[in-house]
């Protein structure tokens, strides 16, 4: 994908109160040819979200996502939510016609989100873990180029691909931070080494993989 042409085009909503510093959306790739303050440390605003020709993601062994969205990614190697807009719309989001879900996900560093990073790291210290890599996963609806959040009680199915520098033989799950910094680790939902699977919850969310 086209880094200035989608840096053009591409701006999202990171309005959350933990998030202390937002998170440049430029570019669906990981070429590390990118400088990260290139990629990910610039403030962006938001809105045109639809007038952009949105990334896919692929978990290997998983299989392609299935909703629309805005993967951008360094070092998850892909995220896939498995459930389609007519599950999740049945699950709770109750899209309307024209209506469709869509996922802006991003991942975050200790620069870019100290705050945010000093809750996944609490939580990751009271199992004696460690933080392999984080991410904002903003899980809602499009109505045309209206970007929404779905509500905190509509879930989806998400694995997402560890990272290589996980460290190996570890325990690995998510911990999860709220806006305003509370936190809850969820386990782990499959036994594949790779991968770490969970659900996400409706809204703008911060999820850090973790091994302890």
């Amino acid at each position: 994908m086209n880094m200035k042409l989608v840096k053009k085009f591409l701006t999202v909503t990171l309005a959350a109160a933990m998030f202390v510093m937002p998170i440049t959306a430029a570019a669906a790739t990981t070429d590390s040819s990118e400088a990260p303050a290139t990629r990910y440390d610039a403030p962006v605003t938001t809105e045109a979200v639809a007038t952009v020709n949105t990334s896919t993601s692929t978990v290997a062994g998983v299989g392609a996502t299935q909703v629309a969205g805005v993967y951008i990614l360094r070092t998850i190697k892909g995220i896939a939510v498995r459930a389609n807009d007519a599950t999740i719309s049945a699950a709770g989001a109750n899209l309307a016609a024209g209506e469709k879900v869509f996922v802006k996900a991003y991942e975050l560093t200790a620069k870019t989100s100290p705050a945010v990073f000093a809750s996944f790291q609490g939580a990751a210290n009271s199992v004696g873990g460690v933080v392999v890599a984080a991410l904002n996963i903003d899980f809602g609806k499009l109505a045309g180029k209206n970007f929404s959040r779905l509500a905190a009680g509509v879930t989806a199915p998400v694995t997402i691909g560890v990272p290589a520098n996980a460290p190996a033989g570890k325990t690995l799950a998510i911990v999860k931070v709220a806006p305003g910094g509370a936190t809850e680790i969820l386990p782990d939902q499959d036994t594949n080494p790779a991968t770490v699977s969970f659900n996400i919850t409706g809204g703008l969310y911060g999820y850090a993989i973790i091994a302890y």
